[in-house]
């Protein structure tokens, strides 16, 4: 007799059964004992025996509309919004039904009167996920089937239509589709009769064929593998394809990657092309966090060019090294090691650059290494590093090898180390000390690695003292004054001698210890003064202007008398006539300038600012505007002269305009006459052309950045925001509807002419660079610049983007400069299908 009872579990009946159910076990399947007996080994009557098939630990469930229990059957129908937990395990869906004898459960959906399925099964284990139109699955033997399987693996979508589902949790798949697209009808998809999906590992298919817009391509696979482990993993890089009108056919940037640890990776990579280039390419990356973080590039490879006039191919051989190594500040507080290694043949950059990269641009190389340690508890600390210099163009390599650097920080030998009252003068005498040491060979690259190179050694150090004394004169003067000495050492020294053969000055170095000294003292002086003008019952509050003068005196000796011993004379006409030279120049550290000084320093730097009304600030109601954020005008006058006791003045400012246009601007002015030559004659301009000074040189740069709305969408992380600044093409920016930056530089320097007439040159130009979207998935991008002086456009490029949903497209022009090009890419957004993509480029050396 079948029995269908509408009960509630464990519970009155109610009309809403949100209140879950609970079953802790199977039923048993045997008669109880006889609750009369008296048998003291006959179990008790109240503890129900678990059936050896029973589960290990309690299925809840509920619905939202009925739940019916068949006991016949030994099953509970769960109908609306059905719900089944098990352990991790969750099952929903519109109808349920849960058969406790063989520990499986049923999950379906329901049609709606379109004929459309809602409220689909879904089952999720952990953070897997499974969306299906039928699902089938025991508790017991945690093996299961589903049907018409939508699920999300990595960052793909995996459709199928039947799935098995193994207690490991693997699925084998039949008539499937894997795709990146994240529509329920996805615009491209891998068709694979047969899968297999290894959770946290990867995706494999047997023969696969790659179909776009439900249109079968001639793009077929034997098999294919989609990792799907979020760690780093090994693996093959496929190459990129293409032509190039000097190197011919290629593949590019093919190879395999070893993804070593968390904190390592390696990839070995390579190039060649159909008519006999080839390059390899060694890149390894390694961080160790709180402690170091860098990597190393080393390439080598063979060029092969075809020389049109000799009707011949030449070969040769190329490399590039480039290393890094930074060393994280909270690892060793007390120091501090950074590397930054470049070099390599002087050929490479201009022989194997691209479009993206403008290392062609590059005619150097330049490395660094240093350590740094601070000893604790004192006021020293010290530096040892390398330095090298590579020029492609002259060939010279300069290697400066070790640089030491010793420094003591300022200290107060007067001062007490329990400070009672005020300081005395004498408390706040300070001094510090620095000594710099350092060997440096030049040598072009050819004769680099040969004996004669210990030949071209220099050596060299320095000690220097500054100590001074400040304080306050007034209460609002401060006085500083002060001295300075420097000694300089050095092993070889430069001798000159006029040759009557050439009539030509020749020289000669001099092995040998020598060193020389310089040393000076002043004192200067330096206030603050305020002006403010305020407006009553105006918008415009009041405006403040700040003045920071400053005024010294400095004297130092004449270092090229004979009794410093640092300078001698030479010849240098056929007549005779002679003139002073440092046996110092061309060394590590020169030795101190000629000439006696003793003038006063002077300076005035002003700021000029406004405090305007302010809605917008609703605790002062105020808002400052900078007018002028920096005014500054310097000069000296040489007391211990003869003539030509001004120096030029200097001029400079910055400002920022309505919080947009930022302008900086700087000039030189010069009180004296020049001759034809440039050279300062010691007559005022005053006298000559009645203006106070003469502008020698000026330049102004003018630039503002314009962009409309703010922007919108999902905030970032720090981290997040860091990669994408530092790998900006590889990003377009949706939230900016547009943005313009404009950048206009002008520089003129006045000189003689032969006819003793004023010529200005000068340089003036224009960089212009923007984007805009023209719909929500279309943007465009271009750059830029005009040179006022040739009236011509140096350089320009556009870049045209197209979100594709799943897709993306890119086309770049470069339509002429020192690299025109142009590039076309069609790919897919998600990483795991990166190769898939239709490049179409032509380089610079293609046009």
């Amino acid at each position: 007799m079948l029995i269908l009872c509408v009960l509630p579990a464990y519970g009155d009946f109610k009309e809403n059964h949100h209140t879950p159910a609970i079953v802790f076990y199977s039923p048993p399947d045997t008669i109880p004992p006889d609750s009369i007996s008296t048998d003291s080994t006959t179990a008790d009557s109240n503890v129900i025996k678990q059936s050896a098939e029973s589960l290990d630990a309690p299925v809840k469930y509920n619905a939202r509309d009925t739940i019916w229990y068949d006991l016949i059957n030994q099953r509970v129908y769960l109908l609306g919004e059905a719900q089944v937990q098990y352990k991790d395990i969750t099952l929903t869906a519109d109808s349920i039904i849960f058969d406790w004898k063989e520990n499986q459960v049923i999950a379906m959906g329901r049609k709606d009167s379109t004929g459309v399925l809602s409220e689909k099964p879904t089952f999720s284990q952990g953070e897997k996920k499974y969306s299906a139109q039928e699902i089938h699955y025991n508790f017991k033997t945690k093996k299961g089937k589903i049907s018409e399987i939508l699920t999300q693996e990595g960052e793909g979508y995996l459709h199928s239509e039947a799935v098995k589902r193994l207690p490991n949790e693997v699925l084998f798949g039949a008539h499937n589709i894997y795709t990146t697209c994240n529509l329920d009808h996805p615009h491209f998809y891998i068709a694979a009769p047969k899968i297999k999906v290894v959770p946290n590992k990867a995706i494999v298919t047997g023969p696969a064929n790659l179909v776009v817009a439900d249109v079968p391509t001639p793009l077929f696979v034997p098999f294919g593998v989609f990792p799907l482990n979020p760690d780093r993993k090994s693996g093959i890089i496929f190459p990129e394809y293409g032509q190039e009108q000097n190197r011919g056919y290629f593949l590019k940037s093919g190879g395999y990657y070893f993804g070593i640890s968390d904190n390592l990776d390696l990839a070995l990579t390579g190039d060649i092309y159909s008519r006999g280039t080839w390059l390899t390419n060694v890149a390894s990356r390694f961080v160790k966090r709180y402690k170091y973080s860098g990597g190393i590039r080393i390439t080598y490879a063979r060029y092969r060019d075809f020389q049109t006039e000799s009707n011949i191919y030449s070969t040769s051989k190329q490399f590039n090294v480039n290393a890094t190594w930074q060393e994280d500040s909270k690892a060793r507080p007390n120091s501090h090691f950074n590397a930054s290694v470049a070099f390599g043949s002087s050929d490479f950059n201009q022989l194997f650059a691209s479009t993206t990269n403008f290392n062609y641009l590059q005619n150097t190389y330049q490395s660094s290494i240093s350590y740094t340690q601070v000893i604790p508890y004192t006021p020293f600390y010290y530096t040892i590093s390398a330095s090298h210099f590579q020029s492609t163009v002259t060939h010279l390599v300069t290697l400066s090898l070790p640089v030491v650097a010793f420094n003591m920080n300022t200290i107060y030998p007067f001062r007490k180390k329990e400070q009672l009252g005020d300081q005395r003068w004498y408390e706040k005498i300070g001094l510090s000390y620095t000594f710099n040491a350092q060997n440096n060979v030049a040598q072009v690259d050819s004769l680099f690695f040969t004996p004669n190179i210990f030949k071209t050694i220099q050596s060299g150090a320095r000690h220097t003292i500054p100590i001074s004394a400040p304080f306050q004169l007034f209460k609002y003067f401060t006085v500083t004054p002060g001295f300075n000495y420097t000694e300089t050492w050095a092993l070889q020294t430069t001798r000159q001698f006029w040759n009557p053969d050439s009539n030509m000055i020749e020289f000669d170095t001099v092995k040998g210890f020598a060193s020389t000294r310089d040393f000076n003292f002043g004192v200067s002086t330096s206030t603050r003064v305020y002006g403010m003008f305020k407006f009553p019952n105006s918008k415009i509050q009041a405006i403040r202007h700040v003045l920071n003068p400053s005024v010294g005196f400095s004297f130092h000796p004449d270092f090229s008398e004979s009794q410093w011993n640092t300078f001698k004379t030479v010849q240098y006409t056929a007549e005779g006539a002679t003139q002073p030279y440092s046996i110092f120049n061309g060394a590590l550290y020169s030795g101190p300038s000629p000439g006696k000084f003793g003038g006063i320093n002077f300076s005035l730097s002003n700021t000029l600012e406004m405090k305007v009304f302010s809605k917008k600030d609703t605790v002062t109601q105020t808002k400052k505007i900078p007018i002028l954020e920096a005014l500054n005008l310097s000069g000296s006058y040489n007391l211990a002269v003869d003539s030509l006791n001004w120096s030029v003045i200097t001029l400079s400012g910055r400002t920022l305009l309505l919080d947009k246009v930022n302008i900086n601007f700087g000039s030189t002015f010069d009180p004296y006459i020049a001759d034809t030559l440039g050279v300062r004659l010691n007559q005022f301009e005053w006298d000559m052309n009645h203006r106070l000074a003469r502008l020698t040189n000026a330049n102004v740069s003018v630039g503002t950045t314009f962009q409309s709305g703010k922007t919108t969408g999902p905030a970032i992380t720090a981290e997040q925001e860091e990669y994408i600044e530092s790998s900006q093409n590889e990003y377009e920016n949706f939230n900016i509807p547009w943005n313009l930056t404009l950048d206009y530089s002008l520089f003129l320097q006045r000189v003689k002419t032969m006819t003793n007439q004023d010529s200005i040159t000068f340089t003036q130009t224009l960089n212009i660079r923007g984007g805009f979207n023209l719909t929500k998935n279309w943007r465009i991008n271009g750059s830029t610049s005009f040179d006022f002086v040739n009236r011509e456009f140096p350089t320009a490029s556009l870049e045209i983007y197209r979100d594709l949903h799943c897709w993306e497209m890119s086309i770049q022009w470069v339509p002429f400069g020192i690299r025109p090009s142009y590039s076309f890419v069609l790919r897919v957004k998600a990483s795991v299908l990166q190769d898939l993509k239709i490049p179409k480029r032509n380089n610079w050396n293609q046009f």
